[in-house]
């Protein structure tokens, strides 16, 4: 009964260590395992599908970086006219993900025609499913089926599915995604509120290192709506890209409809650049009615009107407690000269200010059709938040008449902040035995002024067997991420290299994160424990041993005692009566 017992426990751990796979921390994407074992295949080293009994059979391992994903709708699609070397059926099926299990490797045998012809031909997946928040998705992936053993082995083989190339990214024109009341197909507009609007633009593709950047160009200066800046946003995905950004509007605009081109770079799968451009179109329907062009001015409402036409922050990026320069130039463009022109500027940004005490330059006046350059400098304090922060300028001046005018712009700074994180320690039970599961904490601390990116925390080590990493996605500066990991106690020899089964074992906790430019960290602690024999039930432990042992030890150590004790008293007792019996005899 002892034996069964310890090798149902021995099975089950191998079981739960050869299915082991962390969750991957990028997105809610499907994609390919290109390390996963198929008969000695994979797709890293070029996995073929097997040809066999007049069936081939295909296996796709899928794995993702969300939980809570529901079953995969999985339709085959295939070429079923006469050529086609498969048996036409109708081959959709349901698969579910294992709880515990970040690999679901779909695999479809496709019955093949006695007079199959030789060729390579393609064959795709259609997988259809929801996230967590009921959003739904569907991906394709296409392998190539190679017939070699079918007639007319001269027959040419028909071209494979060429790979994407550049250019190749396209609008997903049909999924509503947050931030959408339409979607493109319905006729999407961008979304205008509190005085900014919100562009969403999601992308489907494949590119070489899964990254695609995308820059907001907001077309002409003269009468646009916008705060102008660097709009740009970096997305990391696997075959699909969701951009959103948000642009500042000015306070004075005029209505109308203004284009922004939206361009995307990014390495197309062969490694080389790529751009595409996507436009959108921006509709203001709470601004001021636009001038006529053909207008001719009239005499009487001759004023002075000042612009800027030109800032040039340098330099581009600033980091924590450091100065930057601002060049202003601005243009009269009024039909009068401007007189007692006063420039000022600052910022209700946290932690940007004016470098001097005086945050105000003055100039006589500017001639009409004529300009004037000014230069300001600005600092950060330690207390700036990374992202685009903004800061403002503000001319006021006056006419020849004694009229006054104010005209405020806004413009925008790159701030960088090192990304600073802490987690609670972790440790480990100094003894555990094999078959146990024990709970390790994964709480995050962003203690830096950047968001923490894409933070998961996985473990690694012989024996040690985690149920899955934990993904505590993004957490922005001051706050915190928590989760458990959930442990599964194996034995060494479940390890590659290791003969022993129970004895001592060093693990690596890991939190790994990227900062505001994408660039990967990672930050290690050592845990350790001895992984002793699994504790049978009705059989005692080591430790339960040792304690009787001791319990016993102590209570005869009681009974020696009192022993003791009793053989003192009757000592005593008997020294009195022997002296009361020699005082008798003394007397008589």
């Amino acid at each position: 009964m002892k034996k069964r017992i310890v090798g149902f426990v021995v099975c089950f751990a191998l079981l739960l260590g050869f299915a082991y796979v962390a969750l991957a921390a990028e997105g809610s994407a499907l994609s390919i395992d290109t390390g996963y074992d198929i008969e000695g295949q994979t797709y890293g080293n070029g996995y073929v599908p097997t040809v066999g009994n007049n069936a081939v059979r295909i296996v796709l391992p899928l794995t993702t970086g969300q939980t809570g994903l529901s079953p995969l709708r999985v339709t085959p699609v295939f070429d079923a006219g006469a050529d086609s070397p498969f048996s036409y059926g109708n081959y959709e099926f349901n698969v579910s993900w294992a709880p515990d299990k970040g690999i679901l490797p779909v695999t479809l045998d496709l019955p093949l025609k006695a007079d199959r012809k030789n060729g390579v031909y393609p064959v795709e997946f259609r997988c259809a499913y929801t996230d967590a928040g009921g959003a739904a998705y569907t991906q394709s992936f296409t392998d190539q089926v190679t017939i070699s053993d079918g007639q007319d082995p001269n027959w040419a083989a028909p071209t494979p599915t060429p790979q994407p190339v550049a250019g190749q990214l396209t609008i997903d024109s049909h999924t509503l995604y947050p931030g959408m009341a339409l979607t493109y197909a319905q006729g999407y507009v961008p979304t205008i509120l509190n005085g900014r609007v919100y562009i969403v633009l999601p992308l489907l593709g494949q590119t070489y290192d899964n990254r695609v950047t995308v820059t907001a160009n907001l077309g002409e200066l003269q009468n646009s709506p916008f705060v102008y800046g660097n709009y740009s946003q970096t997305v990391t995905g696997y075959g699909k890209y969701v951009f959103g950004l948000e642009i500042p509007l000015l306070m004075e605009r005029y209505s109308g409809t203004y284009p922004v081109e939206l361009r995307a770079d990014y390495l197309d799968v062969t490694g080389k650049q790529a751009s595409q451009t996507f436009p959108v179109y921006v509709t203001i329907t709470d601004g001021k009615t636009p001038p006529d062009p053909t207008e001719v001015p009239r005499q009487e409402v001759e004023k002075p009107e000042l612009f800027i036409s030109a800032c040039k922050v340098e330099p581009e990026t600033v980091g924590g407690e450091e100065e930057f320069s601002v060049a202003v130039t601005i243009d009269n463009i009024g039909a009068i000269r401007a007189r007692s022109v006063r420039l000022t500027y600052g910022s209700e940004a946290a932690g940007i200010v004016p470098a001097e005490t005086n945050n105000a330059l003055h100039l006589e006046n500017i001639a009409s059709e004529d300009s004037a350059e000014v230069t300001f400098r600005m600092k950060t304090t330690k207390d700036v938040l990374a992202g685009q922060q903004p800061f403002y300028i503000t001319l006021d001046y006056a006419d020849l008449y004694g009229g006054v005018y104010t005209n405020t712009r806004t413009f925008l700074i790159q701030v960088t902040q090192p990304a600073v994180m802490g987690y609670d320690p972790v440790t480990l039970p100094k003894e555990i035995a094999a078959g146990e599961t024990v709970s390790l904490p994964a709480n995050v601390f962003n203690l830096g002024k950047s968001t923490l990116r894409n933070v998961t925390v996985t473990l690694t080590g012989a024996g040690l067997f985690p149920t899955s990493s934990v993904f505590l996605g993004d957490i922005p500066p001051g706050e915190a991420g928590y989760g458990e990991m959930k442990v599964f106690i194996g034995m060494l020899s479940m390890t590659e290299g290791y003969t022993e089964s129970y004895g001592p074992t060093t693990g690596t906790y890991t939190v790994t994160y990227q900062d505001d430019q994408g660039v990967d960290h990672a930050e290690e602690t050592q845990v350790s424990t001895e992984i002793q024999q699994p504790v049978i039930e009705g059989e005692k432990t080591e430790a339960e041993k040792q304690a009787e042992a001791e319990a016993k030890r102590a209570a005869s150590q009681w009974w020696i005692s009192v022993l003791v004790a009793f053989a003192a008293i009757a000592i005593i007792v008997a020294v009195i009566v022997v002296n009361k019996f020699a005082r008798m005899m003394k007397i008589k």
